[in-house]
């Protein structure tokens, strides 16, 4: 069974992981005529190499993270286009980010843009092609011969999921029933325990366990009568609706652990992909923005006495706090008062360009030099000030949960009207679902969604 797993994940994963090679020699044909480069004379061969082996890289990294290359997600889709869609786009704009801050790097923009085309046609038609030639009754599989452990409604739903799998095909040769068990399975033969000796009997392949966990102790009387026939023992595993195995066991040393955070923030996506993004386009926000950044300063100093940027304390992922910068929009003031008086609407505190400012969130911008230093992300729950913090915790259930992941410029609360003097809980709520459900996909939404809720100004004072 495991084999056959394994056989299908690492074909998927060798066809997935080659179709930039694809992609980039049929762009090159319809691009330039001709596949080979350095037949090609109004182009430099070595930029193209560059660009394919960079891209190779990022696309590895997206095709896992929205897991293009992963059999057990294949069939839970309809046709895969979103997912290859994001992966694509990732891709891209790491290709972008590559060309911007390599300068000398001269590629065409038509050949960037029919190479992303392709891949992202091809990888539709990769898997959906592999999606149906597996399900397909006429493709040739191995019949896996079983023994189940167990005959209630759990070994009897279990079946029923095996047999459903596309590219497994499972004959049971008799069920194992455990002492007390009620018989509720059919179409083989039911053995007790104290007619183990049946089995030798039995021509199986691999051995099920197929037994609620509260029946576990009493496997352990026959575990070593089964593995004496020499055959792989599986054990079908149902943790409950909140707890789920997959991508959660892991070795530290002598010890199996199994990972039991609500969210996904300890991923490779999450801490380099979003990392990467975070520092690329936050230094591009820097650059582009900073005209705009010297407007404002000379604004700020002109209209009030005092620094043009200001620093407050902050709580940040794990609770470490941080100096976060923001432009001023207050009259100055003392640590106390500005650290725990919370800002209300018309707040008489703002100065006249400090409400301005605020109305369209433009002082947050100094965020991101916090982003480049990885204090902040550009996608997070907000980072409140350690004196409402202690405040909330006391006060609300599970609050110090938003802080297991990075704090964010913006984030799921905030495009969805959560600003400002608004609830707390509903707030933490909206953390909480970010969290749970992280992707990279979600990061770019809220992003796009924050645009327009700074043009509404909603709840922004």
């Amino acid at each position: 069974m495991i084999s056959r797993v394994y056989y299908y994940t690492y074909l998927l994963r060798a066809l997935v992981y080659l179709l930039p090679f694809f992609a980039f020699a049929m762009a090159a044909y319809v691009r330039f005529g001709s596949i080979w480069l350095w037949d090609v004379s109004s182009v430099v061969p070595q930029y193209y190499i560059i660009l394919l082996a960079f891209t190779e890289f990022a696309w590895v990294l997206a095709a896992n993270y929205y897991k293009l290359s992963s059999v057990s997600d294949l069939f839970w889709e309809y046709t895969g286009i979103r997912a290859a869609f994001l992966a694509c786009f990732a891709t891209l704009l790491l290709q972008t980010a590559l060309l911007v801050f390599v300068k000398p790097l001269i590629v065409s923009r038509i050949f960037i843009l029919l190479s992303n085309a392709i891949l992202f046609l091809s990888v539709v038609a990769t898997r959906n092609f592999f999606r149906l030639t597996s399900a397909s009754s006429s493709w040739p599989r191995k019949c896996e011969r079983i023994l189940v452990v167990g005959t209630d409604q759990y070994a009897r739903r279990s079946v029923n999921l095996l047999r459903r799998i596309p590219f497994f095909h499972c004959e049971v040769q008799a069920y194992l029933q455990l002492p007390g068990q009620p018989v509720l399975v059919q179409n083989a033969p039911v053995i007790r325990t104290t007619e183990l000796f049946h089995l030798e009997s039995l021509n199986f392949d691999e051995i099920v366990v197929a037994i609620p966990a509260k029946r576990y102790l009493q496997v352990a009387s026959v575990l070593d009568t089964l593995q004496n026939f020499g055959k792989p023992v599986r054990a079908v595993l149902d943790l409950g609706p909140r707890l789920a195995v997959r991508e959660k066991l892991f070795q530290v040393g002598r010890l199996q652990m199994m990972n039991l955070a609500i969210s996904p923030i300890e991923s490779f996506a999450y801490t380099v992909l979003k990392r990467t993004f975070d520092l690329v386009f936050a230094s591009l926000g820097v650059v582009i923005l900073s005209p705009a950044f010297l407007a404002i300063a000379v604004l700020v100093k002109l209209s009030s006495p005092g620094p043009i940027l200001f620093r407050q304390e902050r709580v940040g992922r794990n609770g470490k706090s941080f100096t976060l910068l923001k432009i001023r929009t207050m009259h100055c003031a003392t640590t106390v008062e500005s650290n725990t008086i919370w800002t209300i609407k018309s707040d008489p505190r703002c100065t006249a360009i400090g409400a301005t400012l605020r109305k369209f969130s433009l002082d947050e911008l100094p965020q991101l030099f916090n982003v480049i230093r990885g204090e902040m992300s550009l996608v997070g729950p907000r980072p409140e000030r350690p004196h409402f913090v202690a405040k909330f915790r006391t006060d609300i259930q599970k609050y110090n949960l938003r802080h297991c992941c990075q704090v964010g410029m913006t984030g799921w609360a905030q495009v969805n009207g959560l600003r400002g003097d608004t609830s707390i809980s509903d707030r933490l709520q909206h953390d909480l679902y970010y969290i749970r459900n992280w992707s990279f996909g979600l990061d770019l939404q809220i992003i796009a969604r924050t645009m327009f809720t700074a043009l509404r100004n909603e709840n922004a004072y």
